[in-house]
């Protein structure tokens, strides 16, 4: 593993505290991470709130390759497509495989999609409606890649990042929020002359 790699996973890192989880700034740092790396594709996948019947969906938030862009899935039942991996990836942890190895579904649409190694790490931001939030997947499309410790860490640390920059937008969100309903709760105790 090159010392590029190592470099270009700080950099991205660097930008997404800069940045917050901006889709410019998922989009740059998967970029950076993924060329040093000579991965084909990088993709965010969230855990959607929205289910079908019994199902909870992913839905594709980021996409970077430079691998022919196949149709990808835009949205997918987790548990159908990933039935083994689901529990692994909400515990933290990341999978990585040859798609030859790979059972069902999911080894199908990998397969239309070029993809010859998979790896995925969760991106996590703790405990949202009893999920994790989603995950980064990196393709190599051409050739059975066997992924090294250090490419593992890398990662790792890439899906840390996301995760951190996602948290720190999140709480943005919650106290600007609180904020807005503290006004107006000032607003109208002052409109009607209570304390």
């Amino acid at each position: 593993m090159s010392l590029e790699a190592f470099t270009k996973v700080s950099e991205a890192s660097k930008l997404l505290v800069e940045q917050g989880f901006s889709a410019q700034a998922v989009l740059s740092s998967i970029e950076l991470v993924s060329r040093a790396m000579g991965v084909d594709r990088a993709v965010v996948y969230e855990n959607g709130s929205s289910t079908t019947p019994g199902r909870r969906l992913s839905v594709l938030r980021h996409v970077w390759g430079l691998s022919p862009q196949s149709p990808l899935l835009q949205t997918f039942p987790l548990k159908d497509q990933m039935a083994g991996w689901v529990e692994v990836l909400s515990r933290g942890q990341p999978i990585w495989e040859l798609v030859r190895n790979i059972q069902g579904s999911m080894r199908v649409n990998l397969e239309a999609q070029g993809v010859q190694s998979v790896l995925l790490s969760p991106i996590n931001v703790g405990t949202l409606n009893g999920q994790w939030w989603g995950f980064l997947r990196l393709d190599d499309c051409q050739k059975e890649r066997r992924w090294s410790p250090e490419e593992l860490n890398i990662v790792k640390t890439l899906s840390r990042s996301l995760s951190s920059a996602l948290r720190q937008d999140l709480r943005r969100e919650a106290l600007t929020q609180t904020r807005n309903e503290l006004e107006s709760m000032m607003q109208r105790c002052a409109a009607t002359g209570t304390r």
